[in-house]
């Protein structure tokens, strides 16, 4: 059955919250395109009642390792480019014997070294997800050898950008981009990645669940609330 989760792009602890109470499977707090810095983010994850993904900036190790070290459950790294890169992503996420992430029991993500070393490796390495974006024209091109990763755990469509590289620019259910996302969708379960894709519509939700995905992030807390002002507005004028 598919997940479905939410991106939260305000810098408010109680979106995420809300987000759980409301039930939604997990949510993506977005500290590529939202005004979320380490100032937010750690009381963004303290109120996570569902598991809280990051959207890091970019695919630093110092970006990535911020992210976990403050609780996060995992990682979704933007703007891809080749197999190599998803391979030091994976490094700079896991642990030894899959990686190189630095090792401090005294964050937060180990209980402020509460959790003993051990107990606190062995849940990061069995419980932080590690997701990648598809979004270039290069990640598009090598899709199978970044599949291929090990130590990934999902391959996650951004379909506007993927539009952008495919040079039509925000038509994202246009055949093309479909045609790239099945590619997509192939590459990541042949080699038992899920494959995640962020939809905005009822119409985009159908179309890629029928198409295969896992896992479906509809739209951001700031577009819905907007809409449900727009549309509680439009109707109290109607009475």
């Amino acid at each position: 059955m598919a997940r479905f989760g939410v991106f939260i792009e305000l810098a408010s602890p109680e979106s995420v919250e809300m987000a759980g109470w409301a039930g939604w499977d997990h949510c993506v707090i977005d500290c590529e395109h939202a005004p979320i810095d380490n100032a937010f983010l750690p009381n963004m994850l303290r109120a996570a009642c569902i598991p809280a993904y990051v959207r890091v900036p970019n695919s630093n190790p110092e970006s990535i390792q911020g992210a976990l070290d403050n609780g996060a459950a995992g990682v979704i790294v933007p703007r891809l480019r080749s197999a190599g890169e998803a391979r030091r992503v994976v490094e700079a996420a896991r642990f030894f014997p899959h990686g190189k992430r630095g090792v401090n029991h005294m964050v937060r993500a180990a209980r402020y070294s509460l959790e003993p070393v051990a107990e606190y490796l062995a849940k990061a390495g069995e419980q932080t997800r590690v997701v990648v974006q598809i979004e270039t024209a290069e990640a598009l091109e090598c899709v199978e050898a970044i599949a291929a990763t090990p130590g990934l755990d999902e391959l996650f469509i951004g379909p506007y950008d993927l539009s952008q590289a495919l040079e039509i620019p925000g038509q994202v259910l246009d055949e093309k981009l479909l045609a790239a996302g099945r590619r997509i969708l192939d590459a990541a379960h042949a080699n038992g990645l899920a494959l995640s894709v962020f939809v905005n519509s009822d119409d985009a939700a159908r179309i890629w669940l029928s198409l295969g995905a896992d896992i479906l992030h509809y739209s951001a807390d700031t577009y819905l609330l907007a809409e449900a002002l727009k549309q509680t507005r439009e109707r109290l004028r109607r009475l």
